[in-house]
């Protein structure tokens, strides 16, 4: 009897062990997917997170940034077709300059204004082409200079008329003299 009792506890005893270490890799089991699944869930939302510092950017004063400070600036191009054909002022022999231009703003309130008071923009362009010497205009820095004033010109109508008139730049894409 001694030997069976001794044998009862022995298998006793192994089934508690595998029992024990069954429901101990179980636990390493279910340690194991949480693991995994807190990962997955981590990198998903990082993922779809985007680009937070930009919405939570602050200026050095500690106050939010504008969202239109923040998001890059689109630049609306106008083209003042038909091309200028203008003569030269102090030339004997006909000579004349031929300018395709553009106007470039990022306001969509200029565009509407430059559509609105194209003749008079026309007029006073046609006017300040025509008032330039060959020679001026010969160099980088006279074609540069014209844009300048010819921003200015654009301007200028724009201011007078009441309307939006912040002109970035004012681009010659033909350039011709003769």
């Amino acid at each position: 009897m001694a030997k069976a009792d001794k044998a009862d506890k022995e298998e006793n005893e192994a089934a508690e062990e595998s029992k024990g270490s069954g429901s101990m890799k179980l636990i390493i089991i279910i340690m194991v997917v949480l693991l995994l699944v807190v990962i997955g869930v981590g990198a998903a939302l990082f993922m779809m997170s985007g680009d937070k510092a930009t919405d939570n950017q602050t200026a050095e004063n500690g106050e939010p940034v504008a969202e239109e400070v923040l998001a890059p600036k689109v630049p609306i191009y106008i083209p003042l077709h038909p091309a200028f054909l203008a003569n030269f002022e102090d030339q004997s022999s006909a000579s004349y300059l031929q300018v395709d231009v553009q106007v470039m703003t990022y306001d969509e309130a200029v565009e509407e204004a430059v559509k609105t008071h194209m003749p008079k923009i026309r007029n006073d362009l046609l006017w300040l082409f025509g008032s330039q010497k060959y020679g001026e205009l010969n160099t980088v820095k006279g074609k540069r200079e014209l844009g300048k004033k010819a921003a200015e010109t654009v301007s200028k109508v724009l201011k007078d008329a009441g309307a939006p008139h912040s002109i970035e730049a004012f681009l010659f894409t033909s350039f011709v003299m003769q």
